[in-house]
């Protein structure tokens, strides 16, 4: 009678969202990231080196094991659950990360690319969308888009996330793109 065949090791899950994971730098001032996976398929990423910080939002993926991260700052993250950690698959910026107990809210600064319509901004790379905090910078923009003829238009945002329902709140004056809608 031959032996059995090993039973491939079954992919670990991702657990329940929202998560953070963040991983140790090997030393003061290396790099410290912490992601959070939002059940809505987007993540958050803040990269911290020093006393400097950098945030990138994007969309997550997991098929065939391996959760894959796209933002619009870096190359696609790749990482492999197992347990409580995400282990990584080759990539050399954030390597591998460990579940934190709660969830943190990374916030920003985000700079998204977006169709704001007047009403809501609806960010390219995710499909998300959000209304505007009221404030002097949403007004700018609602004014520029009046003067263009108030069709929706493709613009850059910088700002940060508050509240719930969630916000997005401008930081810096938004710009208006030369695209009509989002790329591709």
């Amino acid at each position: 009678m031959e032996p059995k065949p090993a039973e491939p090791e079954k992919p670990a899950q991702l657990p329940a969202l929202p998560a953070t994971y963040v991983n140790t730098p090997g030393c003061p001032g290396c790099l410290g990231v912490t992601v959070t996976l939002r059940p809505d398929g987007s993540y958050l990423v803040r990269e911290q080196i020093g006393a400097s910080e950098f945030y990138d939002f994007g969309r997550w993926r997991y098929a065939d094991g391996v959760l894959e991260l796209v933002g619009g700052r870096d190359a696609p993250r790749h990482y492999v659950p197992r347990g409580e950690a995400l282990d990584s698959k080759g990539d050399t910026h954030g390597g591998d990360l460990t579940r934190a107990p709660q969830v943190e809210a990374l916030r920003g600064p985000f700079r998204l690319l977006g169709v704001y319509d007047g009403a809501t901004f609806k960010e390219c790379r995710t499909g998300l969308a959000w209304t505007l905090s009221d404030n002097r910078l949403a007004h700018t923009l609602q004014e520029e888009l009046a003067k263009r003829g108030g069709a929706p238009g493709f613009v850059s945002l910088d700002g940060r996330f508050e509240g719930s329902p969630e916000l997005f709140v401008l930081q810096r004056p938004p710009a208006f793109l030369t695209a009509a809608s989002c790329p591709g």
